[in-house]
Formats: C-alpha cells, structure tokens, sequence
C-alpha cells in the first residue's frame, strides 16, 4: 500500500519552498484562526501488514485498544501502549509533526480493524 498524500514533496517534512520572488510582506498561510493541533482527527493507517505490531504478533489490535502518535524523524506512526508501531499515519497529516516537536500529544482508540483480505486499522484521535 503506498500513501494517500497530495503527492507533492512538501507532504514531507524537512523540504523547503522554492524561492519566490516579491517584497517580502505578505499574509501568513493558513491564518484562519483554528489550531489544527488541538483538532481531533480519523484516519485509516497505512502499511499496517508491515508494521512492528503486525510482524510481532501477527494480527492487528481490536476495537478499543488505546493508540498513541510519535515521529520517528521519517514518518508518524500510530503506536500501541508498549510504543510498538501499528502503521504510518497518511501524509496528509505531516503537519501534526510540528505539533508534536511543540509539545502536543495524542491519544487515540482503534475505530475499526480487520486482518483480511489486507490488514487495516482505523483510529480516532485526539490532542490531550
């Protein structure tokens, strides 16, 4: 499974804009007053057939089982309540490392999950 980002390399955390010309004053992006870091949010997580928690036991978690979010430098993963990784959130939510490095943290519940015909988790999420 690959990812569902926009498919621009500015999905991915560490790229920069290309240059632009002007004078330099301008309206900060995103100004529309909601801080998406204190948003609740589902997802569908992705490589979940290749993850730590998957290879290691063998089946995915059930519904209801308590989920975390860290960023490995790379990618966000949902992780268990051992921290073993359950699988990639998409890219689109990228920007929830920058939430992270500020200090927020997320608690998440598996919504729904199944181990065939490919294995899926889907999770709530929330800031706490």
């Amino acid at each position: 499974m690959g990812s569902s980002g926009s498919g621009r390399f500015s999905d991915y955390p560490g790229t920069k804009a290309k240059d632009v010309e002007g004078d330099g004053v301008g309206v900060a992006g995103g100004a529309s007053g909601v801080d998406k870091c204190k948003q609740a949010f589902s997802c569908l997580l992705e490589d979940v057939g290749n993850s730590d928690f998957y290879s290691q036991f063998k089946k995915v978690p059930i519904v209801g089982d308590q989920l975390g979010i860290v960023f490995d430098k790379k990618r966000i993963f949902a992780v268990d309540v051992n921290g073993v990784k359950v699988g990639a959130l998409p890219t689109a939510l990228n920007y929830l490392a920058a939430c992270l490095a500020s200090g927020v943290t997320y608690v998440g519940l598996v919504k729904s999950s199944a181990e065939k015909p490919v294995p899926i988790v889907e999770a709530d999420f929330g800031p706490q």
